[in-house]
């Protein structure tokens, strides 16, 4: 990217917007003006239209400050892209953009045909090994963002992931590729966390999902309180009397971001053994919580301080003191702004060619608007002579032009007619293809039950123990149960893809039952989303776990389920608790309307009485029994049929009441009643009383390989499905 004297920097955070404009003079660069745009609500206060509050920042922010003629680069978060890192052989510097190339294949998780990318590579002088940095963002996400920016005139020249830009930033701001010893730099965003290791001048990135909202939603569980609320509340943490309570409440987060921190400086050791990690720098707002930075400190055994000011920028006069408050949040608007410059070290651009040409086109209208100008003058003059002669001629072709032209249109349709009538179409084709596809659904089947098989339930949720099970708090267990399994299928005639909409509606008790699906089920199903001899591939761009169409369950003294008995972990309806209309146990009838013999697919479930849902307090029926006229699958009973000699109607029990009569008729029958002859007792709940469990729809894509070959999934002696080439 060329670089600019002057470029601004925009971050459009999920509490506001950040901006920053440096200008250039040689190595150095001077503030020359910022803005900070507070957003009328935090992005991850539930039920909220994110693209309008942005939208309206974005024109509060325009409307002060001037950027026609401007250079900007702007960032997309880090939990929104990919950053992988990979090490090169020593190759010839004109084969590694090939080798490049072949490592995003198979580094980044979508097609390299449906995403923007770009690469770093670092290379030592003490050493031969060339590493190189892969970035990444899928097309849809990063058009998606333009197109929000477009509507209110903002086009960046540049586009870059958070975590990059806080690396420009501070490998500029601290001379970090002068410095020997490796640097940690610690992130923590509202959605996200962002690990930044500086090592001479090079980087590694890691993020994970765990942020300021999760912090947030603690406080608004253990006080009940609204999003809103329970987030200034904890701004205000240091300062306000419930201090204690407000730390306590966020322990279990503390402890969190701790493991997630572990594994990250675990794993980067083991790929630099060498490496002696001792500093750790937080940057973010969320690093103001008190206590965060000595816990840290403590646990991981490391230096830990937070980030304050800058020692190569400064705003004086009577800015200085705003920006001096909000400097800790503005790290990635100085990187950003630092590309714009010329002067990061890491200068990667998400930005679409298409996107970046459209620019180019338009900052030269005005000179091909004269060129066309001149050049229409010209061929005016050129071409007068021709037209007015043109002109002198008759306009009206020859009679027998006329006659040859209307004998072409008849023939030209009387073929058209016969090819129409001598065409016997694709109807067979179309009947041969019913099969096609067939074994699809026993392999989605499988992949649900190892996707849900992925949270590693402990040994006794899976016994018939129910003291051992009901010994396990609801909130500690690690089940996931399939309640119900569906799948919409559409085709795309212009892409010519066929694509089926997966539902997996789930039942769980987990605490924050969304970030546990999102790293056990859903991580599942975007680590397995092309495997060899399965027909399909999954899309992992489309699994969600549907956080606000999350529900949850009380389970009251009597046993009674509510819904809506608390505010969920993961966003979700809140209000007063109604009353469910549902049987005592949540294992005995799946969500959503009964569909004919009984429902769709579900696993861990029971069954009620076929066709119809059972209500509270009934018992439970075997499959299959008929009791007060009802047939198998809850539609009308069978006509009736003549009795054999001597005994019963098949189907009924009873009793002879009177001899059969002489012409071989019907006898009557006295129907028993099944409730008092082998009484089913109540399925106990396993969940105790005031507990909570919660239903989450899983929802994911799956796109169809044509014509799949692959054997279809061979039941095993245990049960379960096997598929050929794939492991058990």
């Amino acid at each position: 990217m060329a670089s600019q004297k002057a470029a601004w920097g925009m971050e459009v955070g999920a509490h506001a917007i950040k901006a920053l404009r440096l200008e250039r003079d040689g190595d150095k660069v001077a503030v020359t003006d910022f803005a900070i745009i507070p957003l009328k609500r935090v992005l991850a206060t539930p039920d909220i239209d994110e693209d309008e509050i942005i939208r309206l920042a974005l024109g509060q922010f325009i409307s002060q400050k001037a950027l026609e003629g401007e250079h900007l680069v702007m960032s997309v978060p880090g939990h929104a892209a990919f950053a992988r890192f990979a090490k090169l052989p020593p190759v010839e510097p004109k084969k590694v953009a090939d080798i490049v190339k072949f490592e995003a294949v198979q580094q980044i998780p979508f097609p390299i045909d449906e995403v923007e990318w770009d690469y770093q590579t670092f290379v030592s002088a003490d050493s031969p090994e060339v590493e190189v940095g892969i970035f990444a963002i899928t097309r849809e996400r990063v058009q998606q963002r333009l197109n929000l920016y477009s509507e209110l005139g903002i086009s960046p020249e540049a586009l870059t992931l958070s975590p990059v830009a806080v690396f420009n930033a501070m490998s500029f701001d601290h001379d970090l590729p002068s410095r020997k010893a490796p640097v940690i730099y610690l992130d923590i965003g509202t959605y996200a966390t962002d690990v930044v290791i500086a090592d001479r001048g090079r980087c590694w990135i890691r993020t994970f999902p765990l942020g300021g909202t999760h912090f947030t939603e603690a406080i608004a569980r253990t006080f009940k309180l609204g999003y809103s609320k329970a987030d200034k509340l904890k701004q205000e943490a240091a300062s306000s009397k419930y201090a204690k309570q407000i730390m306590q409440a966020m322990r279990p987060v503390f402890s969190d971001l701790l493991q997630d921190l572990q594994r990250s400086i675990g794993y980067y050791q083991t790929l630099h053994r060498e490496a002696e990690l001792k500093t750790m720098v937080g940057i973010g707002s969320t690093f103001k919580i008190p206590g965060l930075r000595k816990f840290l400190g403590q646990q991981l055994q490391l230096n830990v301080i937070r980030l304050d000011e800058y020692k190569q920028i400064s705003v004086g006069g009577r800015d200085a003191a705003s920006f001096a408050q909000n400097a800790v949040g503005m790290a990635t608007a100085y990187g950003l702004a630092l590309q714009g410059v010329g002067l990061a070290q890491i200068d990667v651009n998400l930005v679409p060619v298409d996107a970046l040409r459209a620019q180019l086109w338009h900052e030269k209208t005005k000179w091909f608007a004269a060129a066309a100008a001149i050049a229409v003058v010209g061929a005016g003059m050129m071409l007068y002579r021709p037209i007015a002669d043109n002109g002198a001629m008759s306009p009206t072709p020859p009679p027998v032009v006329a006659r040859v032209l209307s004998t072409g249109d008849r023939l030209k349709r009387e073929y058209d007619e016969l090819q129409t009538t001598a065409d016997v179409g694709f109807a067979a084709e179309n009947f041969r293809r019913l099969v096609d596809y067939r074994d699809i659904w026993p392999y989605l089947v499988h992949d649900a039950a190892d996707a849900l098989a992925s949270t590693k339930p402990q040994a006794d949720l899976l016994g018939g123990d129910l003291d051992k099970i009901r010994a396990i708090k609801p909130q500690d267990r690690r089940l996931v149960r399939l309640r119900h399994l569906d799948g919409n299928y559409t085709f795309d005639a212009a892409a010519k893809t066929r694509t089926i909409h997966v539902t997996m509606q789930v039942e769980l008790s987990r605490d924050r039952p969304i970030e546990f699906l999102n790293t056990t089920v859903a991580q599942w199903l975007r680590d397995n989303a092309e495997r060899p001899g399965v027909p399909y591939r999954i899309i992992s761009a489309s699994v969600s776990c549907n956080p606000e169409l999350l529900e949850t369950f009380r389970v009251t003294d009597t046993g009674e389920q509510l819904i809506g008995g608390g505010k969920p972990s993961g966003g979700g309806a809140g209000g007063p608790p109604k009353r469910r209309d549902r049987p005592t146990d949540p294992s005995q009838s799946p969500p959503g309307p009964p569909a004919a013999g009984g429902g769709g697919f579900g696993m861990g479930g029971g069954g009620g009485l076929p066709g119809r849902r059972q209500r509270p307090g009934e018992k439970q029926r075997p499959p299959g029994w008929n009791v007060g006229g009802t047939g198998p699958g809850g539609g009308a009973a069978p006509p009736a049929r003549s009795n054999p000699p001597g005994g019963t109607r098949p189907g009924t029990l009873g009793r002879r009441t009177g001899p059969p009569s002489g012409d071989g008729g019907s006898t009557d029958r006295q129907s028993a009643d099944l409730d008092k002859l082998a009484p089913l007792p109540d399925r106990p709940s396993l969940y105790p009383a005031d507990s909570t469990y919660f239903l989450v729809p899983v929802t994911f894509e799956i796109e169809l390989i044509t014509r799949p070959d692959a054997p279809a999934p061979q039941q095993t002696a245990g049960g379960g499905a096997r598929r050929k080439g794939v492991g058990s």
